[in-house]
């Protein structure tokens, strides 16, 4: 079984910013992995512990079935918690997983910090649910000091961009949140990195969550705790390779004695929270929950669609004509509404209830669905099945002309 070194971690200075580094390899592959924030929180990056690498490493390692060692140390509570309760769970559990033994030296010595309470401002209903949810709490020490963005992403919409196109939409992303966080009087810090090209191949959903809390971790000295905005609710936790679906279970296995990470917004759901954030007149302006495109909401992809629809049952849609075309939606009502029913069949076959979820409340708050929407509901899935069964047909005869015999 081969082995994946993780040096220990190091400060390089580009330019006005910092990068925190670790030179990893792996078989006959090496190369330099970094986080990069700007200068002034360069005394925050944590050069002691090799945490932030390692956990934002670790799906990689399981996944490519690589054991781990480093020279560096680890804190004991994540190390502790990392080998005797997730390795075992996810391993256990999700086929893409293997069990893996990581061998380092632990540290449990508390570091000296700036305790800063952190999240991340995306622009998403889940993200503003958690700001504007701990904004002013009942606990002081609870209340956020900072906003975070980071690049860290790789998304199948980008893919065909270049192995680099995360970057130019965290980018444009950084730019439209700014003044979102300077309207709260919050803190943005945002960080670069290179871990989108390691996983450019890889499934954003089953890495994504341990490359952000490893980025979290690598800033151990600024954040006593950091929320995580969850996607799902508590009652959906499951072990998928949709690794969202047991936020509950990887935050308790990735905080550290420096740093706690607290899932935030599972205790509702998504209705609930785009519910929420609707009374809150700064999400009229910024909300963003598109991945489509670079700066505003296309209104076309399934999360503009599926926000949109949850708003329209709401009766809040009008208050978002600065992030969604409002008007389009309403020309093409029954599109959306078919798009709706539609997609409320093809959720049945997956865990996420998202589509369900709005139809339920359609029908409890008494939202017509006109025949015109059930009608094309049918239309397109007659199309949608017709076209599978032509995939397939194609698929056999193409099998039978290429082997000469039936597949």
């Amino acid at each position: 079984m081969k082995t994946l070194e993780i040096g220990e971690a190091y400060i390089k200075r580009i330019g006005d910013k910092s990068r925190l580094c670790s030179n990893i390899s792996w078989g006959d592959r090496a190369r330099t992995l970094w986080f990069e924030v700007e200068r002034e929180y360069e005394e925050c990056l944590c050069t002691e512990r090799i945490d932030g690498f390692l956990v934002a490493l670790l799906p990689f390692a399981m996944i490519e079935n690589l054991n781990i060692h480093s020279m560096g140390c680890v804190s004991e509570r994540l190390l502790y918690q990392i080998k005797t309760i997730l390795l075992p769970s996810l391993s256990a559990n999700i086929p893409e997983f293997h069990f893996i033994d990581i061998d380092a030296k632990s540290d449990g010595r508390i570091l000296e910090s700036k305790n800063g309470v952190g999240t991340a401002l995306s622009g998403g209903v889940d993200s503003f649910y958690t700001v504007l949810k701990n904004m002013n709490t009942e606990t002081k020490g609870f209340n956020l000091t900072h906003l975070t963005y980071f690049n860290i992403m790789n998304h199948p919409q980008w893919q065909g961009y270049g192995e680099d196109s995360s970057r130019d939409f965290s980018d444009a992303r950084i730019n439209y949140v700014k003044p979102a966080a300077t309207e709260l009087g919050l803190k943005l810090v945002t960080v670069d990195s290179n871990f989108d090209l390691l996983y450019h191949e890889y499934v954003l959903v089953t890495t994504s969550t341990f490359r952000c809390f490893g980025t979290v971790l690598a800033l151990q000295k600024l954040f006593g705790k950091y929320y995580w905005s969850s996607s799902y609710s508590f009652s959906q936790f499951n072990f998928s390779d949709d690794i969202a679906f047991f936020d509950l279970l990887s935050v308790q296995c990735v905080s550290n004695e420096n740093t706690t990470f607290y899932s935030t917004g599972s205790e509702i759901s998504r209705l609930e929270k785009t519910a929420y954030i609707s009374d809150y007149a700064i999400t009229y302006k910024y909300l963003n929950v598109c991945w489509m495109n670079l700066y505003n909401c296309t209104s076309k992809c399934d999360k503009c669609k599926r926000t949109m629809l949850a708003l329209y049952g709401l009766g809040k849609l009008d208050r978002y004509r600065e992030v969604f075309n409002v008007d389009e939606f309403y020309r093409n009502i029954n599109e959306y509404l078919a798009y709706l029913l539609l997609k409320r069949i093809n959720e049945k076959k997956k865990q996420s209830r998202f589509y369900d979820e709005i139809y339920q409340y359609y029908n409890a708050q008494s939202v017509k669905i006109p025949k015109a929407a059930k009608v094309q509901a049918i239309k397109l899935l007659w199309i949608y099945k017709h076209k599978i069964l032509e995939f397939i047909q194609a698929l056999f005869n193409r099998g039978t002309m290429e082997s000469g015999k039936p597949l």
